[in-house]
C-alpha cells in the first residue's frame, strides 16, 4: 500500500474490513469468500487519498478481480466483470454496477461489527466523523 502508516485505530478498522467483510462488490454481487483476509485488497476512496489524516477510515475491501481485473496465477478476468482500477477498469461501469466510492464504504461500516465500532470510536455509516483516531 502506497500511503502513510495507519494509526492503531485505523489499523483495527483495516483488519476489520479484511477479516469480518470482504470484498463488497462480492457481497452485492451475493458470493460470500471464504477466508476473506486472505483474498481481500483495500481500496482508497481517491477523494480521501492514502495519506490524509483519517484516509484509511475511507476505504473499503475489493477482491483482486474487482479491484485490479486479475484472478489468481495472473489471469485476466471476463470483460462483463467491472473493475475499479486500470489498466482494465471501466470506472463508470463499476459505479453503475455497484455504486460509488462513498456509498461502497458506508455499505462496509455497516458491515462490521459494532464491537470494532466502538473500540475505533464512530461509524462512518451513521454520518458520524472521526474524532481522535490515533
Amino acid at each position: 500500500m502506497n500511503g502513510r502508516t495507519p494509526t492503531k485505530k485505523e489499523k483495527l478498522y483495516i483488519q476489520a474490513v479484511l477479516t469480518h467483510v470482504g470484498c463488497i462488490a462480492c457481497i452485492i454481487d451475493g458470493r460470500e469468500i471464504e477466508n476473506p483476509e486472505l483474498w481481500t485488497e483495500l481500496h482508497h476512496d481517491p477523494d480521501y487519498g492514502s495519506v490524509d489524516e483519517n484516509c484509511h477510515f475511507h476505504s473499503f475491501g475489493l477482491c483482486a478481480p474487482h479491484h485490479r481485473g486479475v484472478v489468481p496465477g495472473g489471469g485476466r478476468v471476463p470483460p462483463h466483470i467491472a473493475v475499479r482500477h486500470p489498466p482494465l477498469s471501466n470506472c463508470a461501469r463499476f459505479v453503475e454496477r455497484y455504486g460509488t466510492d462513498e456509498f461502497l464504504c458506508a455499505q462496509t461500516w455497516e458491515l462490521l461489527p459494532q464491537s470494532v465500532k466502538d473500540e475505533i470510536g464512530f461509524d462512518l455509516s451513521l454520518g458520524e466523523v472521526p474524532g481522535d483516531t490515533k
